[in-house]
């Protein structure tokens, strides 16, 4: 089931990075974003800002937790970033690609989901990953 992404994240452009919901099973989902040459974190280089790439994968995360209340025809929580922990940035994305984030919850512990992000380009080379604390309220 295909839902737009407009109905399922509060954030709208220019702040919205995440174009589709991919797939969501139990604890994993992916989506996808592509970088647009009018994105408002990309550098006078056509590089997209290392922290953009942490706020696609809090955002995939959300997204994910959207699609799955819909699919259950629950409300959807609302949520904001509250840690990172052991990022490491690889490689650096760039006007024009197609990223693809991959979200594993490992737990919900008092309303904050802890998920391992990863975060690719569209040839499969690994941008960025790590820990990332999502505290959900409603």
């Amino acid at each position: 089931m295909e839902i737009e992404i407009t109905k399922l994240m509060l954030h709208r452009p220019p702040m919205l990075l995440v174009d589709k919901v991919l797939e969501v099973d139990g604890d994993f989902a992916r989506t996808s974003f592509e970088i647009k040459p009018d994105n408002i974190f990309l550098d006078k280089n056509n590089v997209l800002k290392r922290s953009a790439q942490i706020e696609i994968m809090a955002q995939a995360l959300a997204a994910s937790n959207a699609f799955d209340s819909k699919q259950k025809n629950k409300p959807t929580q609302k949520g904001f970033l509250v840690m990172l922990k052991n990022i490491t940035f690889f490689a650096d994305a760039k006007c024009g690609d197609i990223l693809e984030c991959h979200i594993n919850i490992v737990d919900f512990i008092a309303q904050t989901h802890i998920a391992q992000g990863k975060l690719f380009n569209q040839t499969g080379t690994l941008l960025c990953e790590g820990e990332i604390r999502i505290y959900c309220f409603d």
